[in-house]
């Protein structure tokens, strides 16, 4: 009977440093890291002003193409680049004020912008998200008023302009077209062209 007891009490210990010893490596274990990417939103702005040509970078020459034959612009050129890293089901939102639209007449009257990419999921075939939103509030002068001095000081209304998609849908390591804004009181358009590929952990 004796020794029956001290078998089985045995045999429950050594079940038991073996659910502990599992379970502590369980615990120990370190998550998984995410695969990480990087998102870019280019800002290209064609226009027929004099002057306003700049250069547009190499990997965005597919792009011109498509828009010198879709669009009657003379002169395109790059405002601005932004980067933002995100993993899967992540958000992405940026606000900042910024000239990149070149209709700032002054410090005082910036153009406000923001954009945003919402639940960011991988996919076989590329990438995905739920919705994606640029907006501007760009300034625009309606006219001037004249102090005593002598000095015409201009009047400053901002007018709002902007992009939502839902579903959004962008292939892997190619910049692509997702969408033009027209610039009020101007002739010129905002395209925005976005690219994701797979960011170094």
């Amino acid at each position: 009977m004796n020794q029956s007891s001290s078998a089985f009490s045995l045999f429950a210990l050594s079940v038991l440093l073996i659910l502990s010893s599992t379970s502590f490596a369980q615990t120990d274990a370190s998550p998984k890291l995410e695969p990480s990417y990087e998102v870019s939103l280019q800002v290209l702005i064609g226009s027929n002003e004099p002057g306003s040509k700049g250069d547009v970078p190499s990997n965005l020459s597919s792009i011109t193409r498509q828009l010198k034959n879709n669009f009657s612009f003379s002169n395109y050129r790059l405002a601005n680049t932004f980067l933002g890293r995100i993993s899967n089901t992540g958000n992405i939102e940026y606000k900042s004020i910024s000239n990149i639209l070149g209709q700032e007449t002054d410090a005082e009257s910036q153009t406000f912008l923001e954009w945003s990419l919402f639940n960011f999921r991988s996919v076989q075939s590329g990438f995905q998200a739920r919705s994606f939103r640029f907006g501007a509030k760009v300034p625009v002068r309606t006219g001037g008023t004249r102090s005593e001095s002598g000095r015409v000081d201009p009047i400053i209304n901002y007018e709002s302009v902007g992009l939502t998609m839902n579903m959004i849908g962008l292939p892997a390591n190619m910049p692509t077209l997702i969408g033009t804004i027209s610039l009020p009181r101007t002739t010129g358009t905002i395209f925005l062209i976005a690219t994701v590929r797979s960011a170094d952990l």
